[in-house]
């Protein structure tokens, strides 16, 4: 894998780094618009979750779908990669954000760090943002993400095909 300054694979994490996370804060305005909702601070704050999530999605999954795509040559495989890798990878961060913004409220609430209450009150916050996004999250990220995940893995596909046509 050939990544630098000014290599290829660098210049296009960075274009999937500054264009997907764009992509699924616009989802999560576009949800906000659609619910008929007010752009306040808690829906602005949803909207830079998204955002993030989707940005730490593409810098996770960009360099793993590579690597796997080295070791491919099939293109239905680096498809495979990268369609898996950012669809899991955005919304598992995402959903991990979205657990850091509900521990950050109810820490307030919960006992001392560390002890036994203070784990399984951290357990509970826990299942508590999972069940928040698997209903409300997800439903901003689907339908509406799937074409846009699946433009993003042709888009690499093309890419691994352009480099193994230059490497002949």
């Amino acid at each position: 894998m050939k990544f630098g300054i000014g290599s290829s694979r660098t210049l296009e994490m960075a274009a999937a780094a500054a264009i997907w996370p764009v992509a699924m804060a616009i989802l999560a305005a576009l949800h906000v618009l659609r619910s008929e909702e007010a752009f306040t601070p808690r829906a602005l704050a949803l909207i830079f979750i998204f955002g993030l999530g989707g940005l730490s999605g593409a810098l996770t999954a960009w360099p793993l779908a590579l690597w796997i795509a080295d070791r491919r040559e099939a293109a239905t495989a680096r498809f495979a990669a990268l369609f898996l890798l950012l669809g899991l990878g955005t919304a598992g961060m995402t959903a991990l954000l979205y657990f850091l913004q509900f521990r950050l409220y109810y820490a307030a609430f919960h006992q001392t760090p560390f002890s036994r209450d203070w784990v399984l009150e951290t357990l509970v916050t826990g299942a508590n943002a999972a069940y928040l996004f698997a209903i409300d999250g997800i439903r901003i990220l689907l339908p509406a993400g799937l074409p846009l995940l699946v433009a993003a893995a042709l888009v690499f596909v093309r890419r691994r095909s352009r480099e193994a046509r230059h490497a002949d």
